[in-house]
C-alpha cells in the first residue's frame, strides 16, 4: 500500500530532522512508528499527509507517486491525519467540526455522524458545545471523529493516547485496533512500545530522524530496539522500573 524509500526532510532553514528513512507497509492493519519525543515521528506523518515537502527521497501509495502531494491531493486519495495537539477550532462547537469534515467522494467505507457517537457517545451530549469547553479526552475523541469522517482508507495518528486518562486511551486504543475492519490502514506515532505491542501488527521503531528497526509486535524484540529505546507499558507510573518487550 504504501511504499517511502529514502526519505528526508528539513523544516525551511533548518537542518534535516528525517535522513533517508525507507518504510514500507505492504499490508492493511494497525502498524505503529515508535520513538522518544524528537525521533521524527510527527515529521514523517506530516509528511505523508502533504503538509511537508521532503527535499529528498519518494513516497509511493498504491504503486502511484506522492512525493510532495498537497493536503487536498492527499485528503482525496484517503489518507486522514489526526494531529498532535488537536488542532481544533476552539470557537466551534463539536457538530460544526463533523459538519466540516466531509466523506471523500465514491468511498463507501463512509462514517456517519451517528455512527461516530455511537463509537464515542460522550460526545453525542456535548455536539453543541465549543472545543473549549471539552476535556483533554474528548477534544481526542473528536480529532479522531472527525479523520474518520472523510472516510480515509489511511489514517495517521500522531500520540493518539497522549495525556489521556487510562480509561479514554483504551477506549481509543481499542477503536485504532478494529478500524482495519472498516478498510482503513493506520499508522500511528507512538512514544512507547507497551502502548504499540497491545494495537499495532508491526513496529517501526525512529530515533534521531532514523528508522532503527521494524518487528512484528508479536516476535521477539530486536536488539536494535533495546539498544535505543526505554520500553514502558502504557499507565506506567513515574520512577517505575521500564518493562521490555
Amino acid at each position: 500500500m504504501l511504499r517511502i524509500r529514502d526519505l528526508t526532510v528539513a523544516y525551511p532553514h533548518g537542518a534535516p530532522v528525517l535522513h533517508h528513512v525507507t518504510l514500507n507497509l505492504d499490508s492493511a492493519g494497525v502498524h505503529a512508528v515508535v520513538g522518544p519525543n524528537g525521533a521524527g515521528k510527527t515529521t514523517l506523518l506530516h509528511t505523508l499527509a502533504g503538509h511537508l515537502h521532503p527535499s529528498g527521497g519518494t513516497i509511493h501509495l498504491d504503486g502511484h507517486d506522492v512525493t510532495g502531494w498537497h493536503p487536498t491531493a492527499a485528503a482525496r486519495a484517503g489518507v486522514a491525519l489526526a494531529p498532535q495537539g488537536r488542532r481544533l477550532w476552539p470557537s466551534l462547537t463539536v457538530v460544526e467540526h463533523l459538519a466540516l469534515a466531509r466523506p471523500v467522494a465514491g468511498r463507501d467505507e463512509a462514517w456517519t455522524v451517528e455512527e461516530l457517537l455511537d463509537t464515542f457517545p460522550q460526545l453525542a451530549d456535548r455536539m453543541q458545545h465549543r472545543t473549549s469547553q471539552l476535556s483533554g479526552g474528548e477534544q481526542q475523541m473528536l480529532t479522531i471523529a472527525r479523520a474518520l469522517r472523510t472516510a480515509p482508507r489511511l489514517l495517521l495518528a500522531d500520540e493518539p493516547t497522549e495525556g489521556l486518562a487510562p480509561i479514554v486511551a483504551d477506549q481509543i486504543t481499542t477503536l485504532l485496533r478494529t478500524l482495519p475492519d472498516r478498510g482503513v490502514t493506520v499508522l500511528a506515532a507512538l512514544p512507547h512500545a507497551g502502548v504499540a505491542a497491545m494495537i499495532a501488527d508491526t513496529m517501526h521503531v525512529i530515533a534521531s530522524g532514523q528508522l532503527l528497526g521494524h518487528t512484528d509486535t508479536h516476535a521477539v524484540a530486536t536488539d536494535v530496539m533495546r539498544r535505543h529505546l526505554t520500553l514502558t507499558h502504557l499507565g506506567d507510573e513515574p520512577g517505575s522500573p521500564t518493562n521490555d518487550l
